[in-house]
C-alpha cells in the first residue's frame, strides 16, 4: 500500500512511518470534511470518483513478508503448514458468547498448524513502525489474546532480514515448549482456573514466560516493560551486555542478582504509570545508545 499523503511504501497502513510521526505531532490528520489524510490547514484534495468501489489487491502480503513466507515454508518441520494473513477469529474463539468480537478482527502475518490444521504458532513480521505508540498498543492486544488462547506468538523484525538460523531456533523453541496460558481478560474469581496464570502485567508476563521456558531467572523485566517486547532491538543489546560483560565479573553478577530480585516488584507496582515508564525509557535509551556505540549488536539474540 502507498502512503495516502506522500506516496511512499506503507505496508498495509494508510500512512508511512514519517507521515505517522507527523500525525502524532498534529501536522497531519484525517480530514472530517473530505475523509482523506492531508496536512492540517491544507485545502482538501480533489479526488476523482473511481469507477468501482471495490478492487482486488495485488498481493495478500508485502514483498518483505513474501521473503519470510518462503523461509518459513522451508524451515517448518515436515507435516506442518504455514498460512499468510490469518484473522484471529479464524483460529481463536471467545468462550463467553459475547455478541461483539471486534478484538478478533485483526490479522496475524502467518499461522503455523500441524498436519491436522490445529493452530500451533502465530507469527508477526514487524518493521520499525511497530515502535510507534498506536502500533505497540495493537500488538500488545494481539499478543495478550494469543497468550490467553494458548497460541505462542513469535515476533520477527524486518530490520535484520531473513535470518534463517534465528528463525528456525524461534520456531523450534515455540513448538517444543508447552504454551503457558495467561488469563488477561478473565474476571477475578475465588477459585482460579486450573493451569491458568492470574494476570499481573503483560510486560511482566513476557519475562516470566521466558523464565519458565529456560528454567532460570533472567527475563529483562524493566526493559520489556519499557519497550513492550522481550524480543526487540533495544532489549537484544541489553541482553548481550548482560551475558557478555556483566555475568563475567563478580560485581556484574551481583548487580544482575539484585536487578532480578527487585525488578519484578518495581514493574508490578510502577509499570503502568506512564511517567515512570517515560523516565525508565529515557535512562535505558541512553544506555542502549552508549552500548551501540561500543559495538554491541542489536541483531536478534537468544540468551546463553
Amino acid at each position: 500500500m502507498k502512503c495516502c499523503v506522500c506516496g511512499a511504501e506503507s505496508g498495509r497502513y494508510p500512512l508511512c512511518r514519517v507521515c505517522n510521526q507527523k500525525k502524532e505531532q498534529g501536522l497531519i490528520h484525517k480530514c472530517p470534511q473530505c475523509g482523506q489524510w492531508h496536512y492540517v490547514g491544507a485545502s482538501c484534495p480533489q479526488r476523482e470518483q473511481p469507477e468501482f468501489r471495490y478492487e482486488c489487491r495485488k498481493s495478500l502480503i508485502t514483498a518483505n513478508e513474501q521473503l519470510f513466507f518462503k523461509a518459513l515454508q522451508e524451515l517448518i518441520p515436515q507435516g506442518y503448514h504455514v498460512f499468510p494473513q490469518i484473522n484471529l477469529a479464524t483460529f481463536i474463539e471467545r468462550t463467553d458468547n459475547a455478541a461483539y468480537r471486534n478484538e478478533l478482527f485483526r490479522n496475524v502475518d502467518f499461522l503455523v498448524t500441524d498436519a491436522a490444521f490445529a493452530p500451533k504458532i502465530a507469527i508477526e513480521i514487524n518493521d520499525p513502525s511497530h515502535h510507534d505508540a498506536e502500533r505497540r498498543k495493537r500488538d500488545e492486544k494481539v499478543a495478550m489474546i494469543c497468550e490467553e488462547a494458548g497460541v505462542p506468538l513469535v515476533t520477527l523484525w524486518t530490520n535484520y532480514g531473513v535470518n534463517r538460523e534465528y528463525i528456525q531456533k524461534r520456531i523450534t523453541m515455540a513448538l517444543e515448549t508447552p504454551p503457558v496460558r495467561v488469563a488477561h481478560f478473565k474476571e477475578k474469581s475465588a477459585e482460579p482456573m486450573e493451569n491458568v496464570v492470574v494476570p499481573r502485567q503483560s510486560w511482566d508476563e513476557q519475562a516470566e514466560l521466558h523464565n519458565e521456558t529456560h528454567g532460570k531467572k533472567q527475563g529483562c523485566y524493566i526493559a520489556t516493560c519499557v519497550y513492550g517486547s522481550y524480543d526487540c532491538p533495544q532489549v537484544w543489546i541489553l541482553r548481550r551486555y548482560r551475558d557478555e560483560i556483566l555475568k563475567k565479573s563478580v560485581p556484574g553478577r551481583c548487580f544482575v542478582a539484585v536487578y532480578y530480585a527487585i525488578s519484578p516488584t518495581l514493574v508490578h507496582v510502577l509499570g503502568r504509570n506512564v511517567k515512570v515508564r517515560e523516565a525508565w525509557r529515557g535512562m535505558l535509551d541512553g544506555i542502549v545508545r552508549r552500548l551501540r556505540n561500543r559495538g554491541f549488536s542489536d541483531e536478534p539474540y537468544l540468551d546463553l
